[in-house]
């Protein structure tokens, strides 16, 4: 049996979070200026988290991003940027 899979990188923002099907291994990149929190886990910016280890096993994953705004003491006109980077393997 020949199993094909593929690494897939792509960006989001917080309203765009997909479900993922058939996902071998994640990690999560904050590519933002605010805290990311996903599934309960914070992941600071520019911060790389492993969210499923590649240990042979597929899942499906629903992630839970919410934001926590580190702005308060920075320069005024700037705004928090809220994206996180996905970098998974999945089975096709």
């Amino acid at each position: 049996m020949f199993v094909e899979s593929a690494f897939i990188t792509r960006e989001f923002r917080e309203e765009q979070i997909p479900i993922l099907e058939n996902v071998t291994c994640l990690s999560i990149v904050n590519k933002g200026t605010s805290i990311a929190l996903v599934n309960g886990v914070s992941i600071y910016p520019s911060q790389k988290q492993i969210l499923i280890v590649p240990d042979g096993t597929y899942s499906r994953v629903q992630l839970s991003v919410s934001y926590i705004d580190t702005f308060s003491s920075s320069k005024k006109g700037d705004t928090p940027s809220n994206k996180i980077l996905l970098i998974y393997k999945k089975l096709i």
